[in-house]
C-alpha cells in the first residue's frame, strides 16, 4: 500500500536485476501456494536470473512433507527446459487462466502450466517443500518418493542433480518433514506465499526469504498483517510483486517501482486558463527522465489551481508504481493512468469541494483506492475498493479539521486521521481500521500535516510542520508506539520560497524531509537522525 501525502504543484523507472550467484542458473524469487482466496490459477512460481540467460534441465518440484502421509513423494512437477530470459530477468510460471485483473510486462516471461489451474490448489501450503533443480542428465519424475526412508535427505536423486534453491512451509505437524533448508514459519497460522529480499542471491538461505499468508481475492497481493515470518520487513509494504522485481520497500510517489520516491514536478505546457498539464519524471539516482501530458491547470493557469485539476499519485493497479491521477471537482471524477497497462480508469467518486487528499489502500488488497473527505459537522470519508463497486462511508472528523491519512497501526490499510485545534495545541484523532480510536495531543493548532513513515517501522508517524521566526521550517514527529512522550524534531527548508515534499528518496526504508525550492527548481532532502543532505535539480 502506498503511505499517501500530501502533494502540491511539484511531487515530492529502473528495474534492477540479481548478480547471478555463478552456479546457479536461476533462484526462487516469489511463490505463492495459497491465495488469499480460493486455491486456483492465480498460484504462481517466480524464478530471477540474468537478462537474456536460457534456463534449460531445470525442474520445479513440491515435495509433500507430511509423516501422515507420503514424505519425500514429488507431488507436482513442472520442467524447465529452453526458456529464454526477458529483459526483467523474470519467470512467472503461473496457469492457463487469467488471474484477475493481474497483468505482466513485455519483460517478463510468462510460462503457463495448466496443473496449476487445479481448483483444488496443485500447490498446497501444509508441510511442504518447493525446490527448484537442476539435473541435466536424468529427469525428476512425478509421483517418486526420493526419501525412501523418511530420514529428511533425498538421497534417490538422480546422480548429477542438484538442489539449487528451495522454500519450505511447516504446518507445525509433528514429525513432519522439509527439504532444502529453508523453513518459513508462523506461530499464527500457516504460510502461503514467500518472497526473497531484494538484493539477496544466496541459495538454499532461509535469511533469504520472507513470507506470510495472503488474504481478500484471488489475484490481491497483499500479506495477512498477522500470519506472517518473524523476519517480516515493516518498511517492504507488505505485497508481492508477480512479474516485477521485488522492492526494498514501499515509496510514495514511486514511478518505477523500485522503493524510492522519485522527482516529479507538473507543469502547464498548454498556456492560460485550463491549459494542458504536463508530468515531469526524473527517477532518484539519477536515471532517466520522461513526461506525460495528463489533466488541465486551475482557471489561473496554476497546476492543481481552482476550477482544474487536483494532482494526486497512487498505485491503483497493485505494480508498485504510483499511476498519474488527477481529480477533477467540477464532475468529482478520478482520472488514473495506469501504469501497468496505460490505460485510462475513470471512477465518478465525490464532488464539488470534497479533498481527494486521502487516497490510500482501505481494504489492503495492495491496491490504492479513489477516496475523498467531506467536511461538515459531521464529516464524512469516501471510498471504492475496485472500479465499478458501491462505495464505502466511514464518518470520522468535523467542521474545521484536516485530515492526516496513513497507515498507523502497520496493517497495510488506510485509517482515518484527523488534527483538530485543541486550544493553540494541536489533537490528532485517530479511527484505525481494525475499529479502535484515540486521540493524540501533539504539535500547535495550526501546524501543517506531513503525514510520513520516519522512523521506518511501517506504520505512520504524526508529523507536522510549521515555520520558526526566522523563516525556516520546523519538523516534528513522533515516533510510532510513543504516544505522547517522544518528539524529534529538526529544521529543513525556507518556507518563503519552499514547498514540502516529504518522502523516501533514497530507498532506506523512513521518510526523509524534503522541499521543492521553487526559485531554482531544486528538492533538496535530509535523512532523519543521521542528517545527510543530498539534493536534486528538476523544475524551473
Amino acid at each position: 500500500m502506498k503511505k499517501s501525502v500530501f502533494l502540491g504543484a511539484a511531487f515530492c523507472c529502473l528495474w534492477t536485476v540479481f548478480s547471478m550467484n555463478a552456479s546457479a542458473q536461476a533462484l526462487i524469487n516469489e511463490l505463492v501456494v495459497n491465495p488469499g482466496g480460493t486455491d486456483n490459477s492465480c498460484e504462481y512460481i517466480e524464478l530471477i536470473g540474468t537478462p537474456g540467460a536460457t534456463l534449460t534441465n531445470l525442474y520445479f518440484a513440491s515435495i509433500e512433507g507430511d509423516i501422515t502421509s507420503t514424505p519425500g513423494v514429488v507431488t507436482a512437477l513442472i520442467t524447465i527446459n529452453s526458456v529464454t530470459l526477458g529483459s526483467t530477468g523474470l519467470l512467472i510460471i503461473t496457469g492457463t487462466v487469467p488471474c484477475g485483473n493481474r497483468v505482466y510486462p513485455p519483460g517478463t516471461i510468462v510460462n503457463q502450466q495448466a496443473i496449476l489451474d487445479n481448483a483444488g490448489g496443485a500447490l498446497q501450503n501444509g508441510t511442504n517443500s518447493f525446490l527448484l533443480i537442476s539435473s541435466p542428465t536424468n529427469p525428476i519424475v512425478l509421483g517418486t518418493d526420493y526419501d525412501i526412508d523418511n530420514n529428511g535427505t533425498l538421497e534417490l536423486l538422480p546422480a548429477g542433480a542438484v538442489v539449487i534453491d528451495a522454500v519450505a512451509f511447516n504446518d507445525g505437524g509433528a514429525g513432519d518433514i522439509t527439504y532444502g533448508g529453508v523453513v518459513l514459519t508462523s506461530a499464527a497460522g500457516t504460510i502461503g506465499a514467500a518472497v526473497r529480499f531484494p538484493g539477496n542471491t544466496t541459495p538454499n538461505s532461509a535469511a533469504a526469504f520472507f513470507g506470510g499468508a495472503l488474504f481478500g481475492s484471488n489475484d490481491n497481493t497483499g500479506f495477512s498483517s498477522t500470519v506472517r515470518t518473524a523476519n517480516f520487513p515493516a518498511s517492504q509494504g507488505g505485497a508481492l510483486t508477480p512479474g516485477r522485481p521485488n522492492v526494498a520497500n514501499d515509496a510514495v510517489v514511486d514511478r518505477n517501482g523500485d522503493g524510492r520516491t522519485d522527482y516529479v514536478v507538473v507543469r502547464n505546457t498548454g498556456g492560460g486558463p485550463n491549459g494542458q498539464l504536463t508530468w515531469f519524471t526524473k527517477i532518484s539516482g539519477g536515471n532517466p527522465s520522461f513526461s506525460r501530458q495528463f489533466g488541465v491547470a486551475g482557471t489561473d493557469g496554476a497546476p492543481g489551481g481552482p476550477g482544474g485539476d487536483i494532482i494526486l499519485a497512487g498505485d491503483y493497479d497493485g505494480d508498485l508504481m504510483d499511476d498519474i491521477t488527477v481529480f477533477r471537482p467540477s464532475n468529482g471524477t478520478f482520472y488514473i493512468l495506469q501504469s501497468a497497462t496505460l490505460t485510462i480508469r475513470i471512477d465518478q467518486l465525490g464532488q464539488v469541494d470534497d479533498d481527494p487528499a486521502i487516497v490510500g489502500d482501505y481494504d489492503g488488497d495492495g491496491r490504492d483506492d479513489p477516496a475523498v473527505y467531506r467536511e461538515g459537522a459531521q464529516s464524512t470519508w469516501f471510498y471504492r475498493t475496485s472500479p465499478g463497486a458501491f462505495f464505502t462511508a466511514v464518518n470520522w472528523g468535523a467542521t474545521g479539521d484536516f485530515v492526516a491519512p496513513g497507515d498507523y497501526d502497520g496493517d497495510g490499510r488506510a485509517d482515518y486521521v484527523v488534527q483538530r485545534a485543541d486550544g493553540t495545541a494541536g489533537r490528532f484523532f485517530r479511527r484505525l481500521s481494525g475499529g479502535d480510536f484515540d486521540s493524540v495531543l501533539f504539535g500547535l493548532s495550526d501546524d501543517f500535516v506531513v503525514p510520513g513513515d520516519y522512523d521506518g517501522d511501517g506504520r505512520t508517524d504524526i508529523a507536522v510542520l510549521r515555520a520558526n521566526a526566522g523563516g525556516f521550517y520546523v519538523w516534528d514527529f513522533e515516533p510510532s508506539g510513543t504516544a505522547g512522550t517522544t518528539v524529534v524534531s529538526d529544521i529543513w527548508g525556507m518556507a518563503a520560497s519552499d514547498l514540502p515534499t516529504q518522502g523516501d528518496y533514497n530507498g532506506d526504508g523512513r521518510t526523509e524531509y524534503s522541499v521543492f525550492r521553487q526559485t531554482t527548481g531544486t528538492f533538496f532532502n535530509m535523512t532523519v537522525g543521521t542528517r545527510n543532505q543530498f539534493s536534486e535539480q528538476w523544475g524551473m
